[in-house]
């Protein structure tokens, strides 16, 4: 029988973060994580930049992936769900290496991505108010994102679910105004068009569809905040697995649709390609410079509730490669703090706030967007293979949540993440592969030497327990 602690402390952990939110605003953390509204109308302009009019395929493609890597992150994160999310479970699958690698790919989304939705902040207060800076309206309002974070978090879950709920009457909106207002023709699927440099619409190459999947895949990403979240939440590892799933899949639809809706919708392809806020645009065709306002305003609230969830996100995944001692002491210890008060990680919350702060003062949209997309994908592909080797060398372990069909899902998301990548831009893909260069040489020459000091992982959860509800309180 397994211990009332389960599975926590069976995982060699000690409660350290709150244990408050309720399975509600577990759900609503995750979808505020993957916010609908602010991913359709931020970084869904970037799918629509690089494929154009073939967007529909390619965010179709990606939320197809999406729903399968979903299956293996359910499973898995039942499995083991602790903060350090996604590279726990790498690190338990696959090893110590692979693990320290996909902990350096999350600590990269956790620059960028918070940054990734911030920045539309300035976007659309600029589109209300053009004499406003957009970098500048975007780092004041990442720093007030930054405050909000350091608050607890069951304060931090009704605030997202009360945002929440004025973002998914924004979308429904948004979608509501496409199917009310079609124009374009099935053909523009079939024979894709952009912009070119020079503002010409020219006819794009499958290639360009292809490699906006990435960042389509990036649009609907947030629900393995479900994990990260893990150990603050009321209820059972099952229950872990099972939010991550639904969240996935309601996120998706709520993106989807609309998306799809507002292509067809545009009253000009031309106009669609040429507007920085192209969803909003169309909105505004179809009921008046006034309903564009006001979806104006819910996209604020939308991204603002966004950039607080993706924060709160990404300080757990910080503070919990301090708690694992990724970094040399003192500073493991020091990211690894918990405000005794708040019951929240404080520092890893000020280093993620304050940096996507600076980066969104100095960065714009795409550049953020298509780099993080990269990072992304390549941790998908490390998920999609623990979850086929799990199942094998891993068999006897509990799998409180197990994913339909498998071992269907992993494979669809590894493939998936490899084709993907391989049209990606040079240029991110060597970043990427230098970021990584640098983390195994930092392993290999300073962590590997010092075992049991430095990169300390948990043991693996006994085979023999009976799963039982997550701890309550601390």
């Amino acid at each position: 029988m397994a211990l009332p602690d389960q599975p926590l402390e069976a995982l060699g952990y000690r409660q350290e973060l709150h244990r408050s939110v309720s399975p509600l605003g577990h759900i609503s953390l995750i979808l505020s994580d993957i916010t609908p509204t602010a991913s359709l109308l931020v970084v869904a302009t970037a799918v629509i930049a690089v494929a154009g009019t073939g967007s529909p395929i390619a965010f179709l493609l990606g939320c197809f992936i999406a729903v399968n890597v979903a299956f293996c992150m359910g499973e898995l994160g039942s499995m083991f769900p602790v903060a350090g999310g996604l590279f726990s479970i790498v690190t338990r699958v696959l090893g110590r290496p692979l693990g320290f690698i996909a902990m350096v790919d999350y600590m990269g989304q956790a620059v960028f991505l918070p940054a990734s939705v911030a920045i539309g902040i300035g976007t659309y207060v600029h589109s209300l108010a053009p004499s406003i800076p957009e970098n500048l309206i975007s780092g004041v309002g990442m720093l007030l994102v930054t405050a909000i974070c350091l608050l607890k978090i069951r304060f931090n879950s009704w605030l997202t679910a009360v945002f929440l709920a004025i973002e998914l009457i924004v979308v429904t909106a948004i979608a509501l105004a496409g199917f009310t207002h079609l124009h374009q023709p099935l053909s523009i699927l079939t024979h894709p068009k952009a912009l070119s440099s020079h503002g010409l619409l020219l006819p794009i190459a499958g290639g360009a569809v292809v490699a906006a999947i990435a960042t389509s895949l990036f649009s609907v990403n947030g629900y393995d905040s479900g994990i990260n979240f893990a150990e603050e939440v009321l209820g059972s590892a099952k229950e872990v697995g099972r939010a991550v799933v639904t969240a996935a899949l309601v996120g998706i639809v709520f993106e989807l649709i609309p998306f799809v809706a507002i292509i067809f919708a545009a009253p000009t392809i031309s106009g669609l390609l040429h507007s920085g806020t192209p969803l909003t645009y169309v909105a505004g065709k179809a009921f008046g410079s006034g309903f564009q306002t006001l979806i104006t305003i819910g996209a604020l609230l939308a991204i603002f509730n966004a950039s607080i969830a993706i924060t709160l996100q990404f300080s757990r995944i910080v503070w919990a490669s301090g708690r694992d001692r990724a970094w040399p002491e003192p500073v493991s210890s020091w990211i690894g703090k918990v405000g005794p008060k708040q019951g929240t990680p404080w520092v890893a919350t000020l280093i993620v706030g304050i940096l996507a702060s600076v980066l969104c003062f100095q960065s714009s949209l795409v550049t953020v967007v298509t780099f993080t997309a990269v990072l992304l994908v390549v941790l998908y592909g490390l998920i999609a293979i623990s979850a086929l080797v799990s199942r094998v060398q891993q068999k006897d372990l509990p799998r409180p949540s197990r994913m339909p069909l498998w071992p269907i899902p992993p494979i669809i998301a590894l493939v998936g993440s490899v084709v993907v990548l391989t049209q990606q831009t040079l240029s991110d893909l060597i970043t990427v592969v230098v970021i990584f260069g640098v983390a195994i040489i930092y392993y290999f020459t300073f962590v590997a030497r010092r075992p049991g000091r430095y990169w300390v992982q948990s043991e693996l959860p006994d085979p023999n327990a009976v799963e039982q509800p997550l701890p309550v309180g601390s």
